[in-house]
């Protein structure tokens, strides 16, 4: 129970949620944005495999790029794209803008995910890195639920209103990360 009030582990769950949020958030606002584009629901349900497909892929590069460049700046590196995209994401007037955008948060969205499971590896060993896991995959487990549920609440106001709510996620887990988290690679010079 102690590692559910440990900022380390918090900021970690966070990171690896991010993922979940970035898709479930917005679920219940795709007829309304079907709406406003003039567009088909299955052309906004495109903008889930334009985020997948980027985040699948880097989830292969981020590990290496956090190896040579440092784990808290990958992370700032994928959380500041993130929070850029979601900006576009929330300003898109078209489809095909909020495809580009949210691919951009694809290839951002994967670092938190990926670097946050490595530095679980840098700074517990044995049964306390299984413990931090268990407790992160909790928390993980719990986004995807509560996930449509802001989403819903955040569609009372207006749909972009998701995409302002993802980009202070990522703008608050920047923060996080930078002040809560150690660099725990350590960089050859």
């Amino acid at each position: 129970m102690q590692l559910f009030f440990n900022s380390r582990v918090i900021t970690l769950a966070m990171l690896a949620s991010l993922a979940p949020f970035a898709i479930d958030t917005y679920l219940p606002a795709f007829h309304i944005i079907a709406e406003d584009f003039f567009t088909t629901p299955e052309s906004i349900q495109q903008s889930l495999t334009f985020y997948l497909l980027p985040y699948t892929l880097m989830t292969l590069f981020h590990g290496a790029i956090s190896d040579t460049i440092g784990r808290i700046r990958t992370i700032q590196w994928g959380l500041v794209l993130f929070f850029f995209a979601s900006i576009g994401c929330a300003l898109s007037t078209t489809v095909e803008s909020l495809w580009f955008f949210r691919a951009l948060q694809g290839i951002g969205g994967g670092a938190g995910n990926v670097v946050a499971r490595a530095m679980v590896r840098d700074l517990y060993q044995g049964p306390q890195a299984q413990r931090v896991m268990a407790t992160i995959q909790i928390i993980f487990g719990i986004a995807p639920a509560i996930a449509p549920m802001i989403g819903g609440l955040l569609l009372g106001f207006d749909w972009h209103a998701i995409f302002i709510f993802l980009a202070f996620y990522a703008a608050l887990m920047i923060g996080m990360s930078s002040y809560i988290l150690p660099e725990t690679m350590p960089l050859s010079e």
